[in-house]
C-alpha cells in the first residue's frame, strides 16, 4: 500500500487534471496507516496522504473545473470551503451596506501643537521615532510642543515672540 500511495502522490503532481482514484482509497489508506509499525514508514505515509489530499483539493478549487474524479470525501471538503467563502462574502456585503459607526478622528498636529523656536546651543541629533532633529545654534525652526517644552526646560531653545495660544487670547 505504501508504494501505491507514493505513486498516486507523484502521478497527481505530474498531472494537470485530477486522477481517478479507487472509491475506497482514503479508507484503505487510513486502515493501512493504523497498522504500520515502523515509525519512518508511518511518517512518510502520513505525509503522502496529507499532501495528496491537499493537492487534490487545490486542483479541484483552482485548476480542474470538471471535478469528475473527486471522491465523495473530497467533494465534502470542497463544498465546505465554498460555503464558508460564500458566507464570508455575504457578511462583507452586509457590513458594507450598513453605515459604519463614526470613528473619532485621529489627532493631527495643529498650529496649537507647534512652537516656533530659536536654538540657543548646539545639540546632538535626536529622534522622536518619526523624525531626526539636528539642532544648530541660531537655527529657527518649528517643533512639536512636547519636544519644545523639554528642550526649553533644559535651555537648549527659546521661544520666538509669543505663542499662538497667547496671541489668540489678546
Amino acid at each position: 500500500m505504501y508504494e501505491s500511495l507514493k505513486n498516486y502522490f507523484f502521478e497527481e503532481i505530474k498531472s494537470d487534471k485530477l486522477l481517478k482514484l479507487p472509491d475506497s482509497f482514503y479508507d484503505d489508506v487510513r486502515e493501512y496507516i493504523k497498522n504500520i509499525e515502523d515509525d519512518v514508514e508511518l511518517e512518510r505515509a502520513k505525509y503522502y496522504f496529507k499532501e495528496l489530499r491537499k493537492l487534490r483539493v487545490y486542483k479541484a478549487l483552482y485548476l480542474d473545473d470538471d471535478r469528475e474524479n473527486l471522491l465523495p470525501e473530497e467533494l465534502n471538503i470542497i463544498y465546505a470551503i465554498e460555503n464558508v467563502v460564500v458566507e464570508l462574502k455575504i457578511e462583507e456585503n452586509i457590513e458594507s451596506t450598513q453605515p459604519n459607526e463614526i470613528e473619532a478622528p485621529k489627532p493631527i498636529y495643529t498650529i496649537n501643537d507647534i512652537d516656533v523656536v530659536k536654538v540657543d546651543k548646539n545639540f546632538p541629533p535626536f529622534t522622536d521615532g518619526t523624525f531626526i532633529y539636528n539642532l544648530n545654534k541660531n537655527d529657527v525652526l518649528s517643533l512639536n510642543k512636547k519636544i519644545s517644552d523639554i528642550l526649553k526646560k533644559h535651555r537648549i531653545i527659546s521661544e520666538i515672540g509669543e505663542s499662538y495660544e497667547n496671541a489668540e487670547k489678546s
